[in-house]
């Protein structure tokens, strides 16, 4: 019995795992930042920050690979190609890939490498080089896995990183941090340390190139070169700038950090004309075209360039919106304590970026809303607001035109949220100001609300703005909890407005001061996420006491089923489900206010730091910005995927705990279901409820006893013939 439940547990651990199909997922990420190129056949493969990016050069088609693909890791490092064809990457962190274009697929992941940065890839017969932080590695393709690591390379220190691997002259060469090592592959043990000479060449090398039976090594103090018959590389190029290595036009070429370029002329190093790159990261060194890694795109020399891919200008995603032509609209950052990107606009196929360049006030863009007219709403942490016009135009609030007032002696306006109300005021949080209320554009009335009107002290900062069903509004606070807003009926009016604060000293149970994001469900119960968990408060307001008594505060945390404790972003959806963005991943709360499921990269999620959720009404579907990407998770069946399978829960189902019950959850409308043992034996049929989507089970069979330990399967099908499948694990304690 209790290897049974070892098993069981192990199979079916908590947090419980939705079942959702693959196709319910889509992964957006910005691939615009190039580190690593390789061109083959008629393709251009880049390695980027958000996956890998296929050019076709005849069909001028992009095609795009992340995790969701079967990549193991977003961010790419190195690639190569064997003598099969199949394409190799190396990722930062998260292990081996390799993709068969003949089947169009990737094979698992090797995850031997998991935890390092695998900085170089060379395929050598049926021998992978592998160089990562640990050495060099050797990978045997056939045989998929790895034989042996090379980790003192001569006399450099044991376990130097590697950022480059180079075949020459039967020799292995390994770029370093610290210098240039190489060893005779003919010597039986290249573990031993003696097996491997070493140059400490000042500085780092930074890549490698083989070009007329000479080996190129471009480092930190320049660009070095080494003859078949020579044991030590010369200096041929006496520059610190040099960071990639190509071919172009039958010579080699370096490209420097910022873009420029040098060929190599005779014996001489001359300027290469190059228009359009602003950085370089990683040369092409095939003949043809000079394709160039740069962290703004894709550039060539020597073709015309490729159709722009309509990416999005880096990975980090923030608060969200939608205006009434189905576009989605990004915020780039949460406030100034990331680089700034813009406002990001995605029209359903491709992405747009507005910066300063195209008239936004500024690129550190924080927050968005739309307002009763549809119009977009844009907050900026330090510019104040701009409106999007019925032309398309950029219209400037600011502390000299509007009630928003700044800091810094006023010319720094941040703003870190706006909100809608049922009548279409826009409520503003006014960092260290207040809460300002504006009546939309063109702008007619409007009022601020001064911080010391709701109880919070002068100059705090506030995080989210939520407001509820009664009109009420509920404000996070970056240090000093959350707090209760009642404007008294007259939001233009000022001098009968009510503030409450819930900390940590007035109400224990609040698990910390520091508030990221807050919202109100239909029923009126608020949801506080915090950094130390989220909290779920219900209770009555009194306008005429000016009092708010609590009737339920319930805490969820890891304990019951949160992916982590750092609670980053709450959404509600159609059903009335909360769902709860973390640090470690995303999580569903039922209408019953149990943790249903959580989900991870494991199960589709692009990143697992998940920074805001949106649910799109029109098309039940979940948008989920992180840090590494966008994810789209279709909910409902009114967009083009499925909805998500039914599943049970909890699962394991433990069973003769006195009350213990299992729920099906996400089955058609009224739908029964038969519950099956493994080897496919009825056990038990529980009826549906005209409307109802879920059925709950008391775990006996139809005789009335309880079943065993097991794996056991249901089967939930409605009258229209709609059927859905799914399995369970019971441990029985009696």
């Amino acid at each position: 019995m209790l290897l049974l439940r070892l098993f069981l547990l192990l199979l079916l651990a908590l947090p419980v795992r939705a079942q959702l199909s693959g196709t319910q997922w889509e992964a957006y990420t910005s691939m615009r930042q190039i580190n690593r190129i390789l061109v083959h056949q008629d393709a251009v493969w880049a390695g980027t920050s958000g996956g890998v990016l296929r050019y076709d050069q005849q069909t001028q088609a992009y095609t795009r690979f992340t995790r969701r693909d079967g990549l193991p890791g977003n961010l790419i490092l190195s690639l190569s190609v064997d003598a099969n064809g199949h394409l190799w990457f190396g990722t930062h962190s998260q292990g081996l890939s390799r993709y068969r274009p003949e089947q169009n697929r990737f094979d698992l992941p090797f995850l031997d490498f998991q935890n390092l940065r695998i900085n170089a890839l060379e395929p050598h017969g049926d021998i992978l080089y592998v160089g990562s932080e640990r050495g060099v590695s050797a990978f045997v393709i056939s045989k998929e896995e790895v034989k042996e690591t090379y980790r003192r390379l001569g006399e450099l220190p044991k376990d130097t990183e590697v950022t480059s691997i180079e075949m020459f002259a039967g020799r292995l060469w390994a770029g370093t941090v610290n210098g240039l090592a190489w060893a005779d592959l003919a010597q039986p043990n290249l573990q031993d340390p003696s097996s491997w000479e070493a140059e400490p060449i000042r500085g780092e090398v930074r890549d490698m190139l083989v070009y007329q039976d000479t080996l190129f090594v471009a480092a930190t103090d320049g660009i070095w070169r080494v003859h078949p018959a020579l044991d030590r590389p010369e200096l041929d190029y006496s520059t610190t700038s040099s960071v990639a290595l190509g071919l172009f036009e039958g010579s080699i070429v370096t490209g420097a950090t910022d873009g420029t370029l040098s060929q190599r002329q005779g014996n001489r190093w001359q300027p290469l004309s190059a228009s359009n790159i602003s950085s370089t990261a990683d040369l092409s060194d095939t003949d043809g075209p000079l394709w160039v890694a740069s962290h703004s795109g894709l550039r060539v020399l020597g073709t015309d360039p490729p159709p722009p891919p309509r990416e999005p200008k880096a990975n980090f995603f923030f608060d969200m919106t939608q205006t009434p032509n189905g576009h989605l609209w990004v915020a780039s950052v949460p406030k100034d304590n990331l680089p700034a990107f813009g406002l990001y606009e995605f029209d359903g196929e491709g992405w747009t970026t507005h910066t300063t360049n195209t008239d936004l006030s500024s690129n550190t863009v924080s927050a968005l809303e739309t307002d009763g007219e549809g119009l977009l709403w844009v907050g900026h942490w330090g510019r104040g607001i701009n409106v999007r016009d019925a032309n398309g135009q950029w219209q400037h609030l600011t502390a000299n035109n509007s009630a928003l007032e700044g800091i810094n002696g006023g010319s720094f306006v941040a703003i870190s949220d706006i909100d809608r109300d049922a009548n279409g005021a826009l409520w503003i949080a006014n960092v260290q100001n207040g809460l300002v209320v504006m009546d939309g554009w063109p702008l007619q009335q409007a009022a601020l609300n001064s911080q010391l009107n709701f109880g919070m002290s002068s100059g705090r900062d506030m995080t989210k703005i939520a407001i509820g069903p009664d009109g009420l509004k509920w404000i996070g606070t970056a240090l000093d909890g959350f707090c209760l807003f009642d404007d008294g009926g007259t939001p233009f009016e000022i001098g009968d407005e009510t503030g409450l604060v819930f900390d940590t000293v007035a109400y224990p149970d609040l698990t910390s001061n520091a508030v990221i994001d807050i919202h109100v469900d239909r029923s009126g119960q608020v949801w506080v996420a915090t950094n130390n968990g989220l909290n779920a408060v219900r209770g009555e307001y009194s306008r005429t006491n000016a009092d708010f008594a609590v009737t339920s505060w319930k805490v969820y945390n890891t304990d019951n089923g949160l992916p982590s404790n750092a609670t980053t972003s709450l959404a509600e959806d159609d059903w009335g489900r909360i769902w709860v963005g973390t640090e470690g991943g995303l999580a569903r709360i039922s209408t019953e206010g149990q943790v249903e499921f959580a989900l991870d990269t494991s199960d589709g999620l692009v990143n697992n730091r998940v920074n805001s959720l949106y649910f799109d009404r029109e098309n039940d579907a979940l948008w989920i910005g992180t840090l590494g990407g966008m994810s789209r998770l279709q909910l409902g069946t009114s967009g083009t995927a499925a909805g998500p399978q039914a599943y049970a829960y909890p699962n394991p189902f433990h069973i003769g705990v006195r009350g213990a019950s299992l729920t099906f959850a996400d089955l058609p409308l009224g739908a029964s279901v038969r519950v099956f043992t493994a080897a496919g034996e009825l056990i038990r049929q529980l009826d549906g409820a005209a409307g109802e989507g879920a059925v709950t089970w008391n775990g006996q069979s139809a005789a009335g006893f309880l079943v065993g330990s097991g794996i056991y399967y249901f089967v939930a099908q409605a009258e229209t013939g709609d059927a859905v499948r799914g399995k369970f694990a019971v441990i029985n304690g009696r």
